[in-house]
């Protein structure tokens, strides 16, 4: 009974906590910088909200390849990966980071908490309806 107890209630956790994090879009935009001492322009890609060393992101490049990157640093006109995978930013279709969902993190503590009410109500139930059967049957 007790193991069974564990296993639901290890299932029921992990079944309610992954789903607590999803992608949110980022805004890419080029930017130029013209230099009134030389004649030419800098062109550089603002990412909005910025991304921060470790942050996760699902990207789009303009070829249709499609990946995951977990950011080791950023520069004015790359993504630079964990694994060494570098991302032209001119090169981006779309950008999403992987953020933690305020909304699903609650429904699954919710989830989580009402489940657990249950399965000891279930336990409290099991043990007293026993201690009842027990004490009918010694009479």
């Amino acid at each position: 009974m007790k193991h069974t107890l564990l296993l639901s209630s290890v299932i029921i956790t992990a079944m309610t906590l992954s789903g607590c994090s999803s992608y949110n879009s980022l805004e890419l935009s080029q930017q130029q910088v013209h230099s009134s001492s030389t004649s030419a322009d800098y062109t550089y890609y603002k990412i909005e909200p910025p991304l921060y060393d470790g942050d996760v992101v699902q990207y789009s490049l303009r070829d249709g390849s499609r990946g995951t990157l977990t950011i080791k640093r950023t520069t004015p006109q790359t993504l630079m990966g964990d694994d060494g995978h570098v991302i032209n930013l001119s090169e981006l279709v779309s950008l999403k980071r992987k953020e933690i969902s305020k909304g699903k993190t609650a429904a699954a503590v919710g989830t989580g908490a009402a489940a657990t009410v249950v399965v000891v109500a279930a336990v409290v139930g099991l043990a007293f309806g026993a201690g009842m059967i027990a004490m009918l049957s010694a009479s």
